[in-house]
């Protein structure tokens, strides 16, 4: 008998959180913060939609596609983590299922508040596959822990080739704080975690366990599991080098990789995706480090958002009114035990 359960009360819950007034606000918060911007730094709209609109269709199609890979790097990448973290392969879905929640994760990170997309697709896989919420948290943890020392070393190889000054700086000054604070928090579930067991409650006790369970033995099979990373930022490094091309500009692979990975970066702002944080960042550094007119460097932004953000809110949003349609004819169902 499949343990599949359907919890459509859960499901409500979830999308009061994510279409909720917060997130309404904070969308007219960023719309007027870009408005500011454009404003402020006197950019013209005009010229930057005609130069988005002039730009090669089959580049774009080719980003689009490219940027899509990315979640089959990352669900190939989190299911070898979840079979780490549960010692046993048959009883995690396969890649196809993990991508689908990786995707949903991205776009409830485009619709909500704090970034609650990494909680929603432990929630889903509790929910789906009679999972440990705290285990599958954990896992998220150890990716989270992965790609932010990848992207650091990323920054590392690429920051020598460029010449901004204070701005690249910055960027990697952020990059070096938040791995020394996911190592530091790392530290400490390994060496207090005797004295962490013994203060909480019984309850609360058994949840950290799995927590910590499933953070730390994740990170087994690193060699494979760091492949998988490398290779979905390599897709999102190569949708951005191809929006380049699409637009005829002229921007060096160093800040093309720089660029992609400040992105990542920015999108940590607890507004839907990152909305006004990212474009507003990323344009500046665009003008800053490269001989990009500030108009050319909207059109790059406003061109690789529809691919990043607004794709992401379609694509994910039919995603998840197919599922919640159809449920379990997208969603693995967990194989039933002898």
């Amino acid at each position: 008998m499949s343990r599949f359960k359907a919890h459509p009360d859960g499901a409500v819950s979830i999308k009061r959180r994510v279409f909720s007034l917060p997130t309404l606000v904070s969308l007219v918060l960023a719309g007027a913060f870009l408005a500011f911007l454009v404003t402020r730094f006197d950019i013209d709209l005009a010229a930057a939609w005609d130069q988005a609109k002039a730009s090669n269709p089959w580049y774009l199609a080719l980003a689009v596609a490219v940027h899509y890979t990315t979640f089959a790097f990352r669900g190939a990448r989190w299911r070898l983590l979840l079979r780490n973290a549960q010692g046993s392969a048959s009883h995690v879905p396969g890649v196809a299922y993990c991508s689908q929640l990786v995707l949903l994760g991205w776009f409830a990170n485009s619709v909500s508040w704090f970034r609650l997309g990494d909680a929603y697709r432990a929630y889903l896989y509790r929910d789906e596959q009679d999972a440990s919420f705290s285990r599958t948290i954990g896992t998220i943890l150890a990716e989270r822990m992965l790609d932010a020392i990848l992207v650091l070393l990323l920054l590392l190889v690429s920051v020598p080739f460029l010449v901004g000054g204070q701005a690249t700086w910055i960027v990697l000054g952020v990059a070096i704080a938040l791995v020394a604070a996911m190592s530091g928090a790392l530290l400490v579930m390994i060496f207090a975690k005797v004295r962490v067991l013994r203060a909480l409650p019984a309850r609360l006790a058994e949840r950290y366990q799995r927590f910590h369970q499933g953070a730390l033995a994740s990170f087994a099979q690193l060699p494979p599991v760091t492949l998988w990373g490398i290779l979905g930022w390599l897709a999102e490094t190569g949708r951005l080098f191809l929006v380049v091309r699409a637009l005829g500009l002229e921007i060096d692979i160093p800040l093309v990789i720089f660029i992609t990975l400040a992105n990542s970066l920015l999108t940590l702002v607890p507004t839907p995706g990152g909305l006004g944080a990212v474009e507003s960042g990323v344009a500046g550094l665009l003008v800053r480090l490269s001989s990009l007119s500030i108009n050319s460097a909207a059109a790059l932004v406003l061109v690789d958002r529809a691919i990043t953000y607004l794709s992401i809110i379609m694509v994910g949003a039919t995603l998840f009114l197919v599922r919640q349609a159809l449920p379990g004819l997208l969603a693995a169902r967990r194989p039933a035990h002898p």
